[in-house]
């Protein structure tokens, strides 16, 4: 733990600036101060010194998205291979790598700067009301970062007082991780008495009652299942997804912005307007309050070189960039923006989205760019049906890009004699085919010819974040960093977590929770909500499987899949079937990337469930043992 407690009084070397209440918290530079500050306007900045933990690189500017995180039945990282020594994800690095002890020491430095200031708060002169929110939310955020180290790492040292106060013994031992779970969800609730609403502090980038609650329910379902398996915090959790519920604050997005400049012909559906407010920094006018809950907040910059980009704030934020659309323009005069798409979305994923699900083509892009200007993309397996009777077809491919299968998803109304059937042009040689229909629908689509060079099922990169919708347009535009805000909490994962914790607590779930599962399906295929019930669309109940597919299908690249499925001791099978199923696609060229997370973490499900403890803390602290199979 010496290790660490230096690192927690290390001072950013970043200009003081004060903040007013209503600003994103985490967007202000801040000088630490150990112990030394006493004015409100000293209070702003180490408040925001907190915050800013969330926009580290280890966290989420990319660590808990992508490669701390991700290795997952839902994605894969293009190019690496079973020597890349950077990705915890591949589940292939030793105890002593460094992103292991770069998120340690990050969490916790986030502690020491919380308990500094929790140590010396009622000093500074200064309005109570913002005094008790400030405690609130510092107090809130040093359990979140508990949480972030219990869920990762298993038994950790729980560091109660400030560096100063513990004289020269740092050798703490690891607190079992009940007993963390119990010290932070204690705070937790009692920062759910201090903090404001949303709707009066009108952003979600900052700590309040709903994201309070919110992680409470997520606290609860982590300790309802593996490895602490207390099945009474199920109720504990419907509880308080219940609060955020019933509070009638928040609600699914039923409208959008406008679409897309630049792929107009696709469907923006509702469902991606909470990701287009990510991407423009909440700077709409909703401020993303209605379906976000709470956002890791991250700052516009300019368009020059270097880590702080002449602002005076570390530019971190790769969402978009690194996780984005494929585009290979650099420049910062395209209309797209760079995107190295090195994220894919694995077909076993994209198959678990039903026909009409308009998450899909948002969630994993139907498309990527090919020229420099942007102004060219392929369609990733689009099939194109002539006519106006409305049918949709997707194209299936081996692994060199042949088409060998057409999928039809909507077979239209409508039609007098088969359409024709024509294919976005490859590079190699076109595919042909032909239609088949029946009582004027479009019933199926026979490949006459299978052409060659067409995208495979594993091009499709993740689209989520799209750069297309930066506020920040040329000349301002960087090359592999965005200012796009990360939503950590928001109101679809309260509905399903609601729905699973009734589900088990019941044993059946209740029409209520029915009802839960049922907005965010109706959502999902263009309706309200809150309309009455769908057709042929919702469900009179739900299995526990339900709620593993929902999940995914709604959450995907929100970086929970992978805590998901150890909670719910479904890791390994799930894992399994990665592997069979990317046999079955032959994925040619990828199948060392796409299959690497899976096929490792097989071989050891005990060892890979928790992150060792940083070799390097074990020299420091005598205390301390190592995880299992470490």
């Amino acid at each position: 733990m010496k290790n660490i407690i230096r690192l927690f009084t290390v001072t950013l070397l970043i200009s003081l600036t004060g903040i007013s209440c209503q600003k994103d918290m985490s967007l202000t530079p801040a000088f630490f101060r150990p112990v030394t500050f006493t004015t409100e306007a000293q209070l702003d900045a180490q408040v925001a010194s907190v915050y800013t933990i969330l926009e580290t690189d280890q966290l989420y500017a990319q660590g808990l998205w992508g490669y701390m995180d991700s290795g997952a039945d839902e994605l894969f990282r293009t190019g690496v291979t079973a020597t890349t020594t950077n990705q915890p994800a591949l589940y292939n690095l030793s105890s002593s790598d460094t992103p292991y002890s770069n998120l340690w020491k990050m969490l916790y430095q986030g502690i020491e700067r919380a308990n500094v200031i929790l140590y010396v708060i009622d000093k500074p002169q200064m309005d109570e009301a913002k005094r008790k929110r400030y405690k609130g939310e510092v107090m809130f955020l040093r359990s979140f970062y508990y949480y972030l180290l219990v869920t990762h790492f298993g038994d950790v040292p729980l560091k109660t007082k400030i560096s100063d106060e513990m004289g020269t013994d740092f050798n703490l031992p690891r607190s079992p991780a009940k007993d963390v779970y119990a010290y932070l969800l204690k705070d937790m609730m009692t920062a759910d008495t201090l903090v404001q609403t949303i709707t009066k502090a009108q952003t979600p980038t900052i700590v309040t009652q709903s994201a309070v609650q919110a992680m409470i329910a997520r606290v609860c379902l982590s300790l309802a299942g593996n490895p602490i398996n207390d099945a009474t915090m199920y109720k504990e959790a419907l509880i308080w997804a219940q609060k955020v519920i019933s509070s009638n604050i928040h609600s699914l997005n039923t409208t959008t912005f406008p679409g897309s400049p630049v792929a107009s012909t696709y469907i923006t559906p509702a469902y991606s307007r909470l990701f287009i407010n990510n991407m423009q920094n909440n700077a709409n006018g909703d401020k993303n309050i209605t379906e976000g809950i709470w956002d890791a907040a991250f700052l516009s910059k300019s368009n020059t070189s270097g880590l702080y980009s002449g602002t005076g704030y570390s530019v971190t934020q790769q969402l978009g960039a690194l996780m984005g659309i494929t585009c290979p323009d650099a420049t910062t005069t395209s209309i797209v923006g760079y995107s190295s798409g090195g994220y894919r979305a694995l077909p076993k994923l994209f198959k678990l989205f039903g026909a009409g699900d308009l998450r899909r083509d948002w969630a994993i892009a139907p498309y990527i760019y090919k020229a420099a200007t942007g102004s060219v993309r392929t369609d990733i397996l689009k099939v194109n049906i002539a006519g106006t009777g409305g049918a949709t077809a997707i194209a299936n491919t081996s692994a060199t890009g042949v088409i060998t299968s057409i999928t039809v998803e909507n077979g239209g109304s409508g039609y007098t004699t088969a359409p024709a059937v024509t294919f976005t042009s490859s590079a190699g040689t076109l595919a042909s085919a032909t239609a088949v229909v029946t009582g004027g629908a479009v019933t199926a689509i026979n490949v006459t010819a299978g052409g060659s060079a067409y995208p495979t099922t594993y091009d499709r990169p993740v689209g989520k974040w799209r750069r297309e919708y930066e506020l920040n347009v040329p000349p301002v535009r960087q090359q592999n960093y965005t200012s796009c805000n990360f939503p950590i909490i928001r109101y679809a994962d309260v509905l399903l977590m609601a729905a699973e914790a009734d589900l088990k607590v019941n044993g059946t779930p209740s029409t209520q929770a029915v009802e839960y599962y049922n907005q965010v399906r109706r959502r999902a295929y263009g309706y309200s909500s809150v309309t009455t019930p769908v057709a042929g669309l919702d469900v009179a109940s739900f299995t526990f499987q339900n709620i593993v597919d929902e999940r995914s299908r709604e959450l995907c690249f929100e970086g929970l899949r992978r805590q998901d499925l150890l909670r719910w001791g479904i890791m390994a099978q799930e894992m399994q079937k990665v592997i069979t199923d990317n046999s079955t696609n032959s994925p040619s060229g990828y199948l060392t990337a796409a299959n690497l997370s899976a096929v490792n973490f097989v071989t050891n499900p005990v060892k890979y469930a928790l992150f060792p403890i940083p070799a390097t803390e074990l020299i420091y602290d005598y205390n301390l043992f190592q995880n299992p199979n470490w």
